[in-house]
């Protein structure tokens, strides 16, 4: 390494260099320790009230900031959904690295080990089998980088709450336009490679402009918030329905084919034309449109997927407005 200056540096410094350099080598399982030695308590394994985390720092849009707390023995980091970390990555495997917490009645060890990848993986811009981690260590997979951290529950927390409002609509507590396109380009690219199918709804309030108009906007808002709630009960779990314009919401329906989504989306229409919302004595009540199409190898891109639900959903207003139209019946 070529030196660029030196400097005279007295005993304090080079003390307080020295702790700095020894604090970069401690392992997480050093840190644990040294906080509990300053509480007076003895350390057993598993007993820190800190945890493991891991941030995305680098790598896809729809990855970007998230950030998972490592609060089991074994986890694997990988592009498949069944794993505890899944990214959008395609360059990631879909079982990419393992990352095991060794305990005994002295130390604990963080390992991260590849698992035979394609692309490799990375401490540091090192390529590794496997490695000891460190508080600040960045694991490089594809695309992707990953921060590991070293966190208590307030720093937790603070993760989660600036990756929420991040990636939710405000108003609504949905995801907000950002990420529910993400979403789509990534599902797309899911479907593509692993020859699935899903479904994309766009769901549209009718006459809402006249609502604003009449009510005001505050009674507005009051109307998208019970909608809203009124949408997410009624999904599944794997389900993901974001707000992308003002009374426009899209919903993607994986692993579902037209006729499913028709029908989840029917009963969300029953549902809505039932909500009324109370507002200085008025009684405020509309209804929905939507269209819905099906991903398939012959449609090129998520703009094209959006584009054919859109038209359908047109075509739905024109119609007379509360109801659905899928792409089948263009």
């Amino acid at each position: 390494m070529t030196r660029i200056f030196d400097l005279e540096i007295g005993n304090d410094e080079q003390m307080m260099r020295k702790k700095n350099e020894d604090t970069v080598e401690m392992s997480i399982s050093d840190l644990m320790k040294k906080d509990h030695e300053k509480s007076g308590t003895r350390v057993l394994p598993g007993e820190s009230k800190f945890t493991i985390g891991f941030t995305v720092i680098q790598g896809k849009e729809i990855d970007f900031g998230k950030h998972f707390n490592f609060s089991e023995r074994s986890i694997v980091i990988g592009r498949d959904k069944s794993n505890q970390i899944c990214l959008a990555d395609e360059k990631v495997s879909k079982s990419h690295c393992e990352i095991n917490i060794i305990r005994n009645s002295e130390f604990e060890q963080v390992i991260v080990k590849d698992m035979d990848s394609t692309n490799g993986t990375y401490v540091n811009g090192k390529f590794i089998n496997k490695e000891v981690l460190k508080p600040g260590d960045k694991i490089g997979i594809g695309d992707t980088v990953l921060q590991v951290s070293y966190n208590d529950d307030i720093e937790e927390e603070y993760h989660t709450r600036l990756f929420r409002l991040a990636v939710t609509d405000a108003l609504t507590g949905l995801y907000n336009r950002w990420y529910i396109f993400n979403e789509l380009e990534n599902q797309c690219k899911i479907a593509r490679r692993n020859n699935r199918i899903f479904t994309l709804v766009i769901l549209d309030i009718d006459n809402f402009k006249q609502l604003n108009d009449t009510y005001g906007h505050l009674a507005g808002d009051d109307y998208l918030r019970k909608l809203s709630f009124v949408i997410n009960q009624s999904l599944r779990e794997q389900d993901i329905c974001g707000r992308v314009g003002g009374e426009e919401f899209l919903i993607i329906l994986p692993e579902t084919r037209l006729e499913g989504a028709f029908n989840m989306t029917n009963r969300i229409r029953g549902q809505i034309e039932k909500i009324e919302v109370s507002h200085r004595g008025h009684t405020i009540k509309t209804t929905i449109s939507a269209g819905i199409s099906q991903f398939d190898r012959h449609i090129s891109d998520s703009r094209t997927l959006f584009e054919l639900a859109d038209l359908a959903l047109q075509k739905a207003k024109k119609a007379g407005k509360n109801m659905i139209i899928t792409t089948d019946a263009i």
